[in-house]
């Protein structure tokens, strides 16, 4: 679904559209100025005091119009929103179309490269560098660019340690685990996926589901597969997996276990009943009855839905199981809220100001606790529940990045949705989605 956000500055009044459709807002150009405004105190009171020789000019208000596109969710599209309409109330030259493309963001944003007619500022939904890095400005030189959190910055620098974005959450993907259920099997937090499988055997006997999936939506299976290859095949880096996929001579019979995890979660029992059907929107509601023990996602905000519904349960968030007992276990991350600037705009200085206003720490947090991700700026707390706490417990789990995003060629999310699916859905082996994945890596990499 598409949101839409505009203020309408001669009348002060903001307007959120479900379902509009997206149109290229009028580019205003920028009346002349003495000094760009790009501080904080000119995003917010659109002037500034600069001394010049013996005397001082002030500088012009900041003006025009932006268009700017996110796929972010509506929570935090909402929270979003709210952060663009206060800096516009204290900047009333300034208008901004602001939209979420939900589902459609990548083909949208591919035909807009495609045509080199992008918006002035967009999200980059973790491919700030691999993807989008040549139509974005570099934004290295901006003063918060110090407040980026340092075992973050990696996920979004180039080769130069240039950065595109301006993170403000971070995706930090692993298992929602269901603590009552664990005590009631008398069992710890698996450490190893053989740990997993087993615990899920133990909640099958016991009449709860093992592992949570709604496939009416083919991205929820690839984000399984996505997050599980980062402990089955990354972090175990002696084996050397993540370069030989770098490198194109990735044996992808390595792949099976994968795939296996998929198909040995169906063929036990393991899914809900309903997983081939179920709607994601469903999934809280579904915890809420409190007999799901995990669910292996990118969604940790889940939990605080789930908890709106039920305030008895208890679900945390835990690293992804190890392959087994010689190595660790790990989480995956990446930029997930995160604003470039089209390095085309008509209107930088004013991208400039708005990104600096949204990196003060308070319009952070706003955004991360709407979202329920950590942040990616320094000393930024929000109140993230449950899954606040599981991100202290867990704090020195390594965090290894988004596995298509690094080791995967561009294209291949829409491989691993089309598997995922044909696995669950008994219409693919694990051996003909070995074929399948290998197949569209080579034809994608050659592409590439």
């Amino acid at each position: 679904m598409k949101k839409r956000f505009r203020d309408l500055a001669a009348l002060g009044l903001a307007a959120v559209m479900a379902a509009g459709s997206l149109t290229g807002c009028q580019k205003e150009q920028q009346p002349a100025r003495t000094e760009a405004p790009t501080t904080q105190a000119a995003a917010e009171a659109g002037k500034q005091q600069e001394s010049q020789g013996s005397g001082e000019t002030e500088a012009a208000p900041l003006s025009g119009s932006l268009e700017i596109v996110t796929n972010g969710n509506e929570a935090t599209f909402n929270a979003v929103t709210a952060i663009f309409q206060k800096f516009m109330e204290e900047n009333p030259g300034v208008t901004i179309d602001f939209t979420t493309q939900g589902s459609d963001y990548e083909q949208l944003m591919k035909a807009r490269m495609a045509s080199n007619d992008l918006p002035d500022m967009f999200v980059t939904h973790g491919w700030s560098v691999a993807r989008y890095s040549e139509y974005l400005r570099p934004l290295t030189d901006q003063p918060w660019y110090g407040t980026i959190e340092e075992s973050f910055l990696s996920n979004i620098q180039d080769d130069n340690g240039d950065i595109f974005v301006l993170p403000l959450d971070m995706d930090q993907s692993g298992v929602i685990y269901n603590k009552r259920i664990l005590e009631e099997l008398d069992a710890e937090y698996p450490r190893t996926w053989d740990e997993f499988l087993s615990l899920c055997g133990r909640a099958k006997e016991k009449g709860y589901t093992g592992v949570f999936v709604a496939g009416k939506d083919s991205r929820q299976l690839a984000s399984v597969m996505n997050i599980s290859a980062v402990t089955y095949l990354i972090n175990c880096e002696d084996k050397g997996y993540g370069q030989q996929l770098k490198d194109g001579t990735f044996d992808w019979n390595n792949w099976e276990p994968v795939s296996g995890l998929l198909m040995t979660l169906k063929e036990n029992g393991y899914l809900n009943v309903d997983a081939v059907t179920c709607d994601p929107i469903d999934i809280p509601s579904r915890m809420a009855e409190d007999n799901v023990l995990f669910l292996i996602t990118s969604s940790a905000y889940l939990i605080s839905q789930a908890e709106e519904l039920n305030g008895d349960i208890r679900y945390s968030l835990g690293p992804i199981p190890a392959l087994n007992e010689n190595y660790e276990s790990a989480f995956c991350g990446g930029e997930r809220e995160a604003y470039g600037i089209w390095k085309d705009t008509k209107n930088e200085e004013l991208c400039l100001a708005l990104l600096e206003y949204m990196a003060r720490p308070e319009n952070v947090r706003i955004v991360c606790e709407a979202s329920g991700k950590r942040s990616a700026i320094k000393d930024v707390n929000p109140d993230l529940g449950a899954v606040g706490e599981a991100f202290k417990e867990y704090a020195d789990v390594a965090i290894y990045p988004i596995f298509d995003r690094v080791y995967l060629p561009n294209g291949m999310w829409s491989t691993l949705k089309t598997v995922g699916s044909a696995i669950i859905g008994g219409e693919m082996t694990v051996e003909e989605s070995i074929k399948v994945m290998e197949a569209d890596y080579e034809t994608l990499r050659a592409q590439n």
